[in-house]
């Protein structure tokens, strides 16, 4: 039976997320079936008054564990949704591709009818937002983009980084097995949900998104996404460094860039510093869409 990699670390290393999340501020999820038989996990707080946000996690997370505190903080103020991308908790098994991830997008958007809703992306889902938007940016009101940037594996650093984050990527969520078996609560605790979350994202999807983030690259067609775009630049950011990030702002017509002094991980080691700082992007993004 593989091993797995934390077994070995000190029980203090498990404690994820920093800042555990209030269980009742938080809406259920429920599986939802979207065309072309697309099953996913939905959480969405369903206030159809409000502006709605999509939120797309990152890798090797799932949509509520991404975005916990964006939604306990921002609840009340737009309609936040998000949900399991494909090979992350319980979302859609089936093929794996970015280009297939941006049109689930629209899927999520099309079920629930809609109208030119915000789309956050955090990371990996940074990149699926980007794509998601390229087809037709006036389908969305705006995109907000955290912790990414237009690709990755375009000059010799670059690929050494991208090599390191392949080796080490295993580590920075995998759950102890011992741990993730005691997990079984119909109602987790807080941090026992957390582990929960992380343990279902298998060591495979991590290296096939690693992979896929390597061949991303959409500095050629980004200037034509003539939408509000907010940035949430990690300035302490190894997976996407800054220049990265800048490059992108500088490439999109309409941008305004949202600095947090934190690096890749920060809505896990920062949750309400980054909270904060999406409230703002998104307060942009909706203030400008046209």
């Amino acid at each position: 039976m593989p091993t797995n990699p934390l077994t070995a670390l000190p029980r203090a290393a498990w404690r994820l997320p920093r800042m555990a999340p209030d269980m009742s501020k938080l809406p259920t999820g429920r599986i939802v079936t979207l065309d072309d038989d697309v099953v996913t996990r939905l959480y969405d707080t369903g206030e159809e008054h409000l502006q709605p946000v999509i939120l797309l996690h990152g890798m090797v997370a799932t949509g509520m564990l991404n975005w916990y505190q964006t939604f306990q903080r921002l609840r009340g103020e737009y309609r936040l949704i998000t949900y399991d991308q494909r090979h992350h908790g319980m979302g859609h098994t089936g093929p794996f591709g970015f280009q297939s991830l941006s049109e689930d997008v629209l899927r999520v958007a099309d079920h629930l009818e809609l109208e030119a809703p915000i789309v956050g992306g955090y990371s990996m889902g940074g990149i699926v937002a980007q794509l998601a938007a390229r087809p037709d940016p006036s389908r969305l009101g705006g995109l907000v983009l955290a912790a990414t940037g237009t690709g990755a594996e375009r000059n010799a650093l670059e690929k050494l980084t991208l090599g390191s984050l392949s080796r080490t990527s295993p580590l920075l969520n995998a759950v102890p097995d011992k741990v993730a078996r005691e997990i079984g609560e119909e109602i987790p605790r807080p941090h026992a949900w957390a582990l929960r979350e992380l343990s279902s994202v298998s060591m495979a999807t991590h290296r096939t998104v690693i992979s896929e983030v390597g061949r991303f690259n959409s500095t050629s067609w980004l200037p034509d996404l003539d939408l509000p775009v907010a940035i949430v630049k990690t300035t302490r950011d190894i997976a996407f460094p800054q220049r990265i990030q800048d490059e992108m702002a500088d490439l999109l017509p309409h941008s305004a860039v949202f600095p947090i002094h934190a690096g890749h991980a920060v809505c896990a080691t920062h949750p309400g510093a980054f909270a904060r700082r999406m409230r703002t992007a998104i307060g942009w993004a909706v203030s400008n869409a046209r």
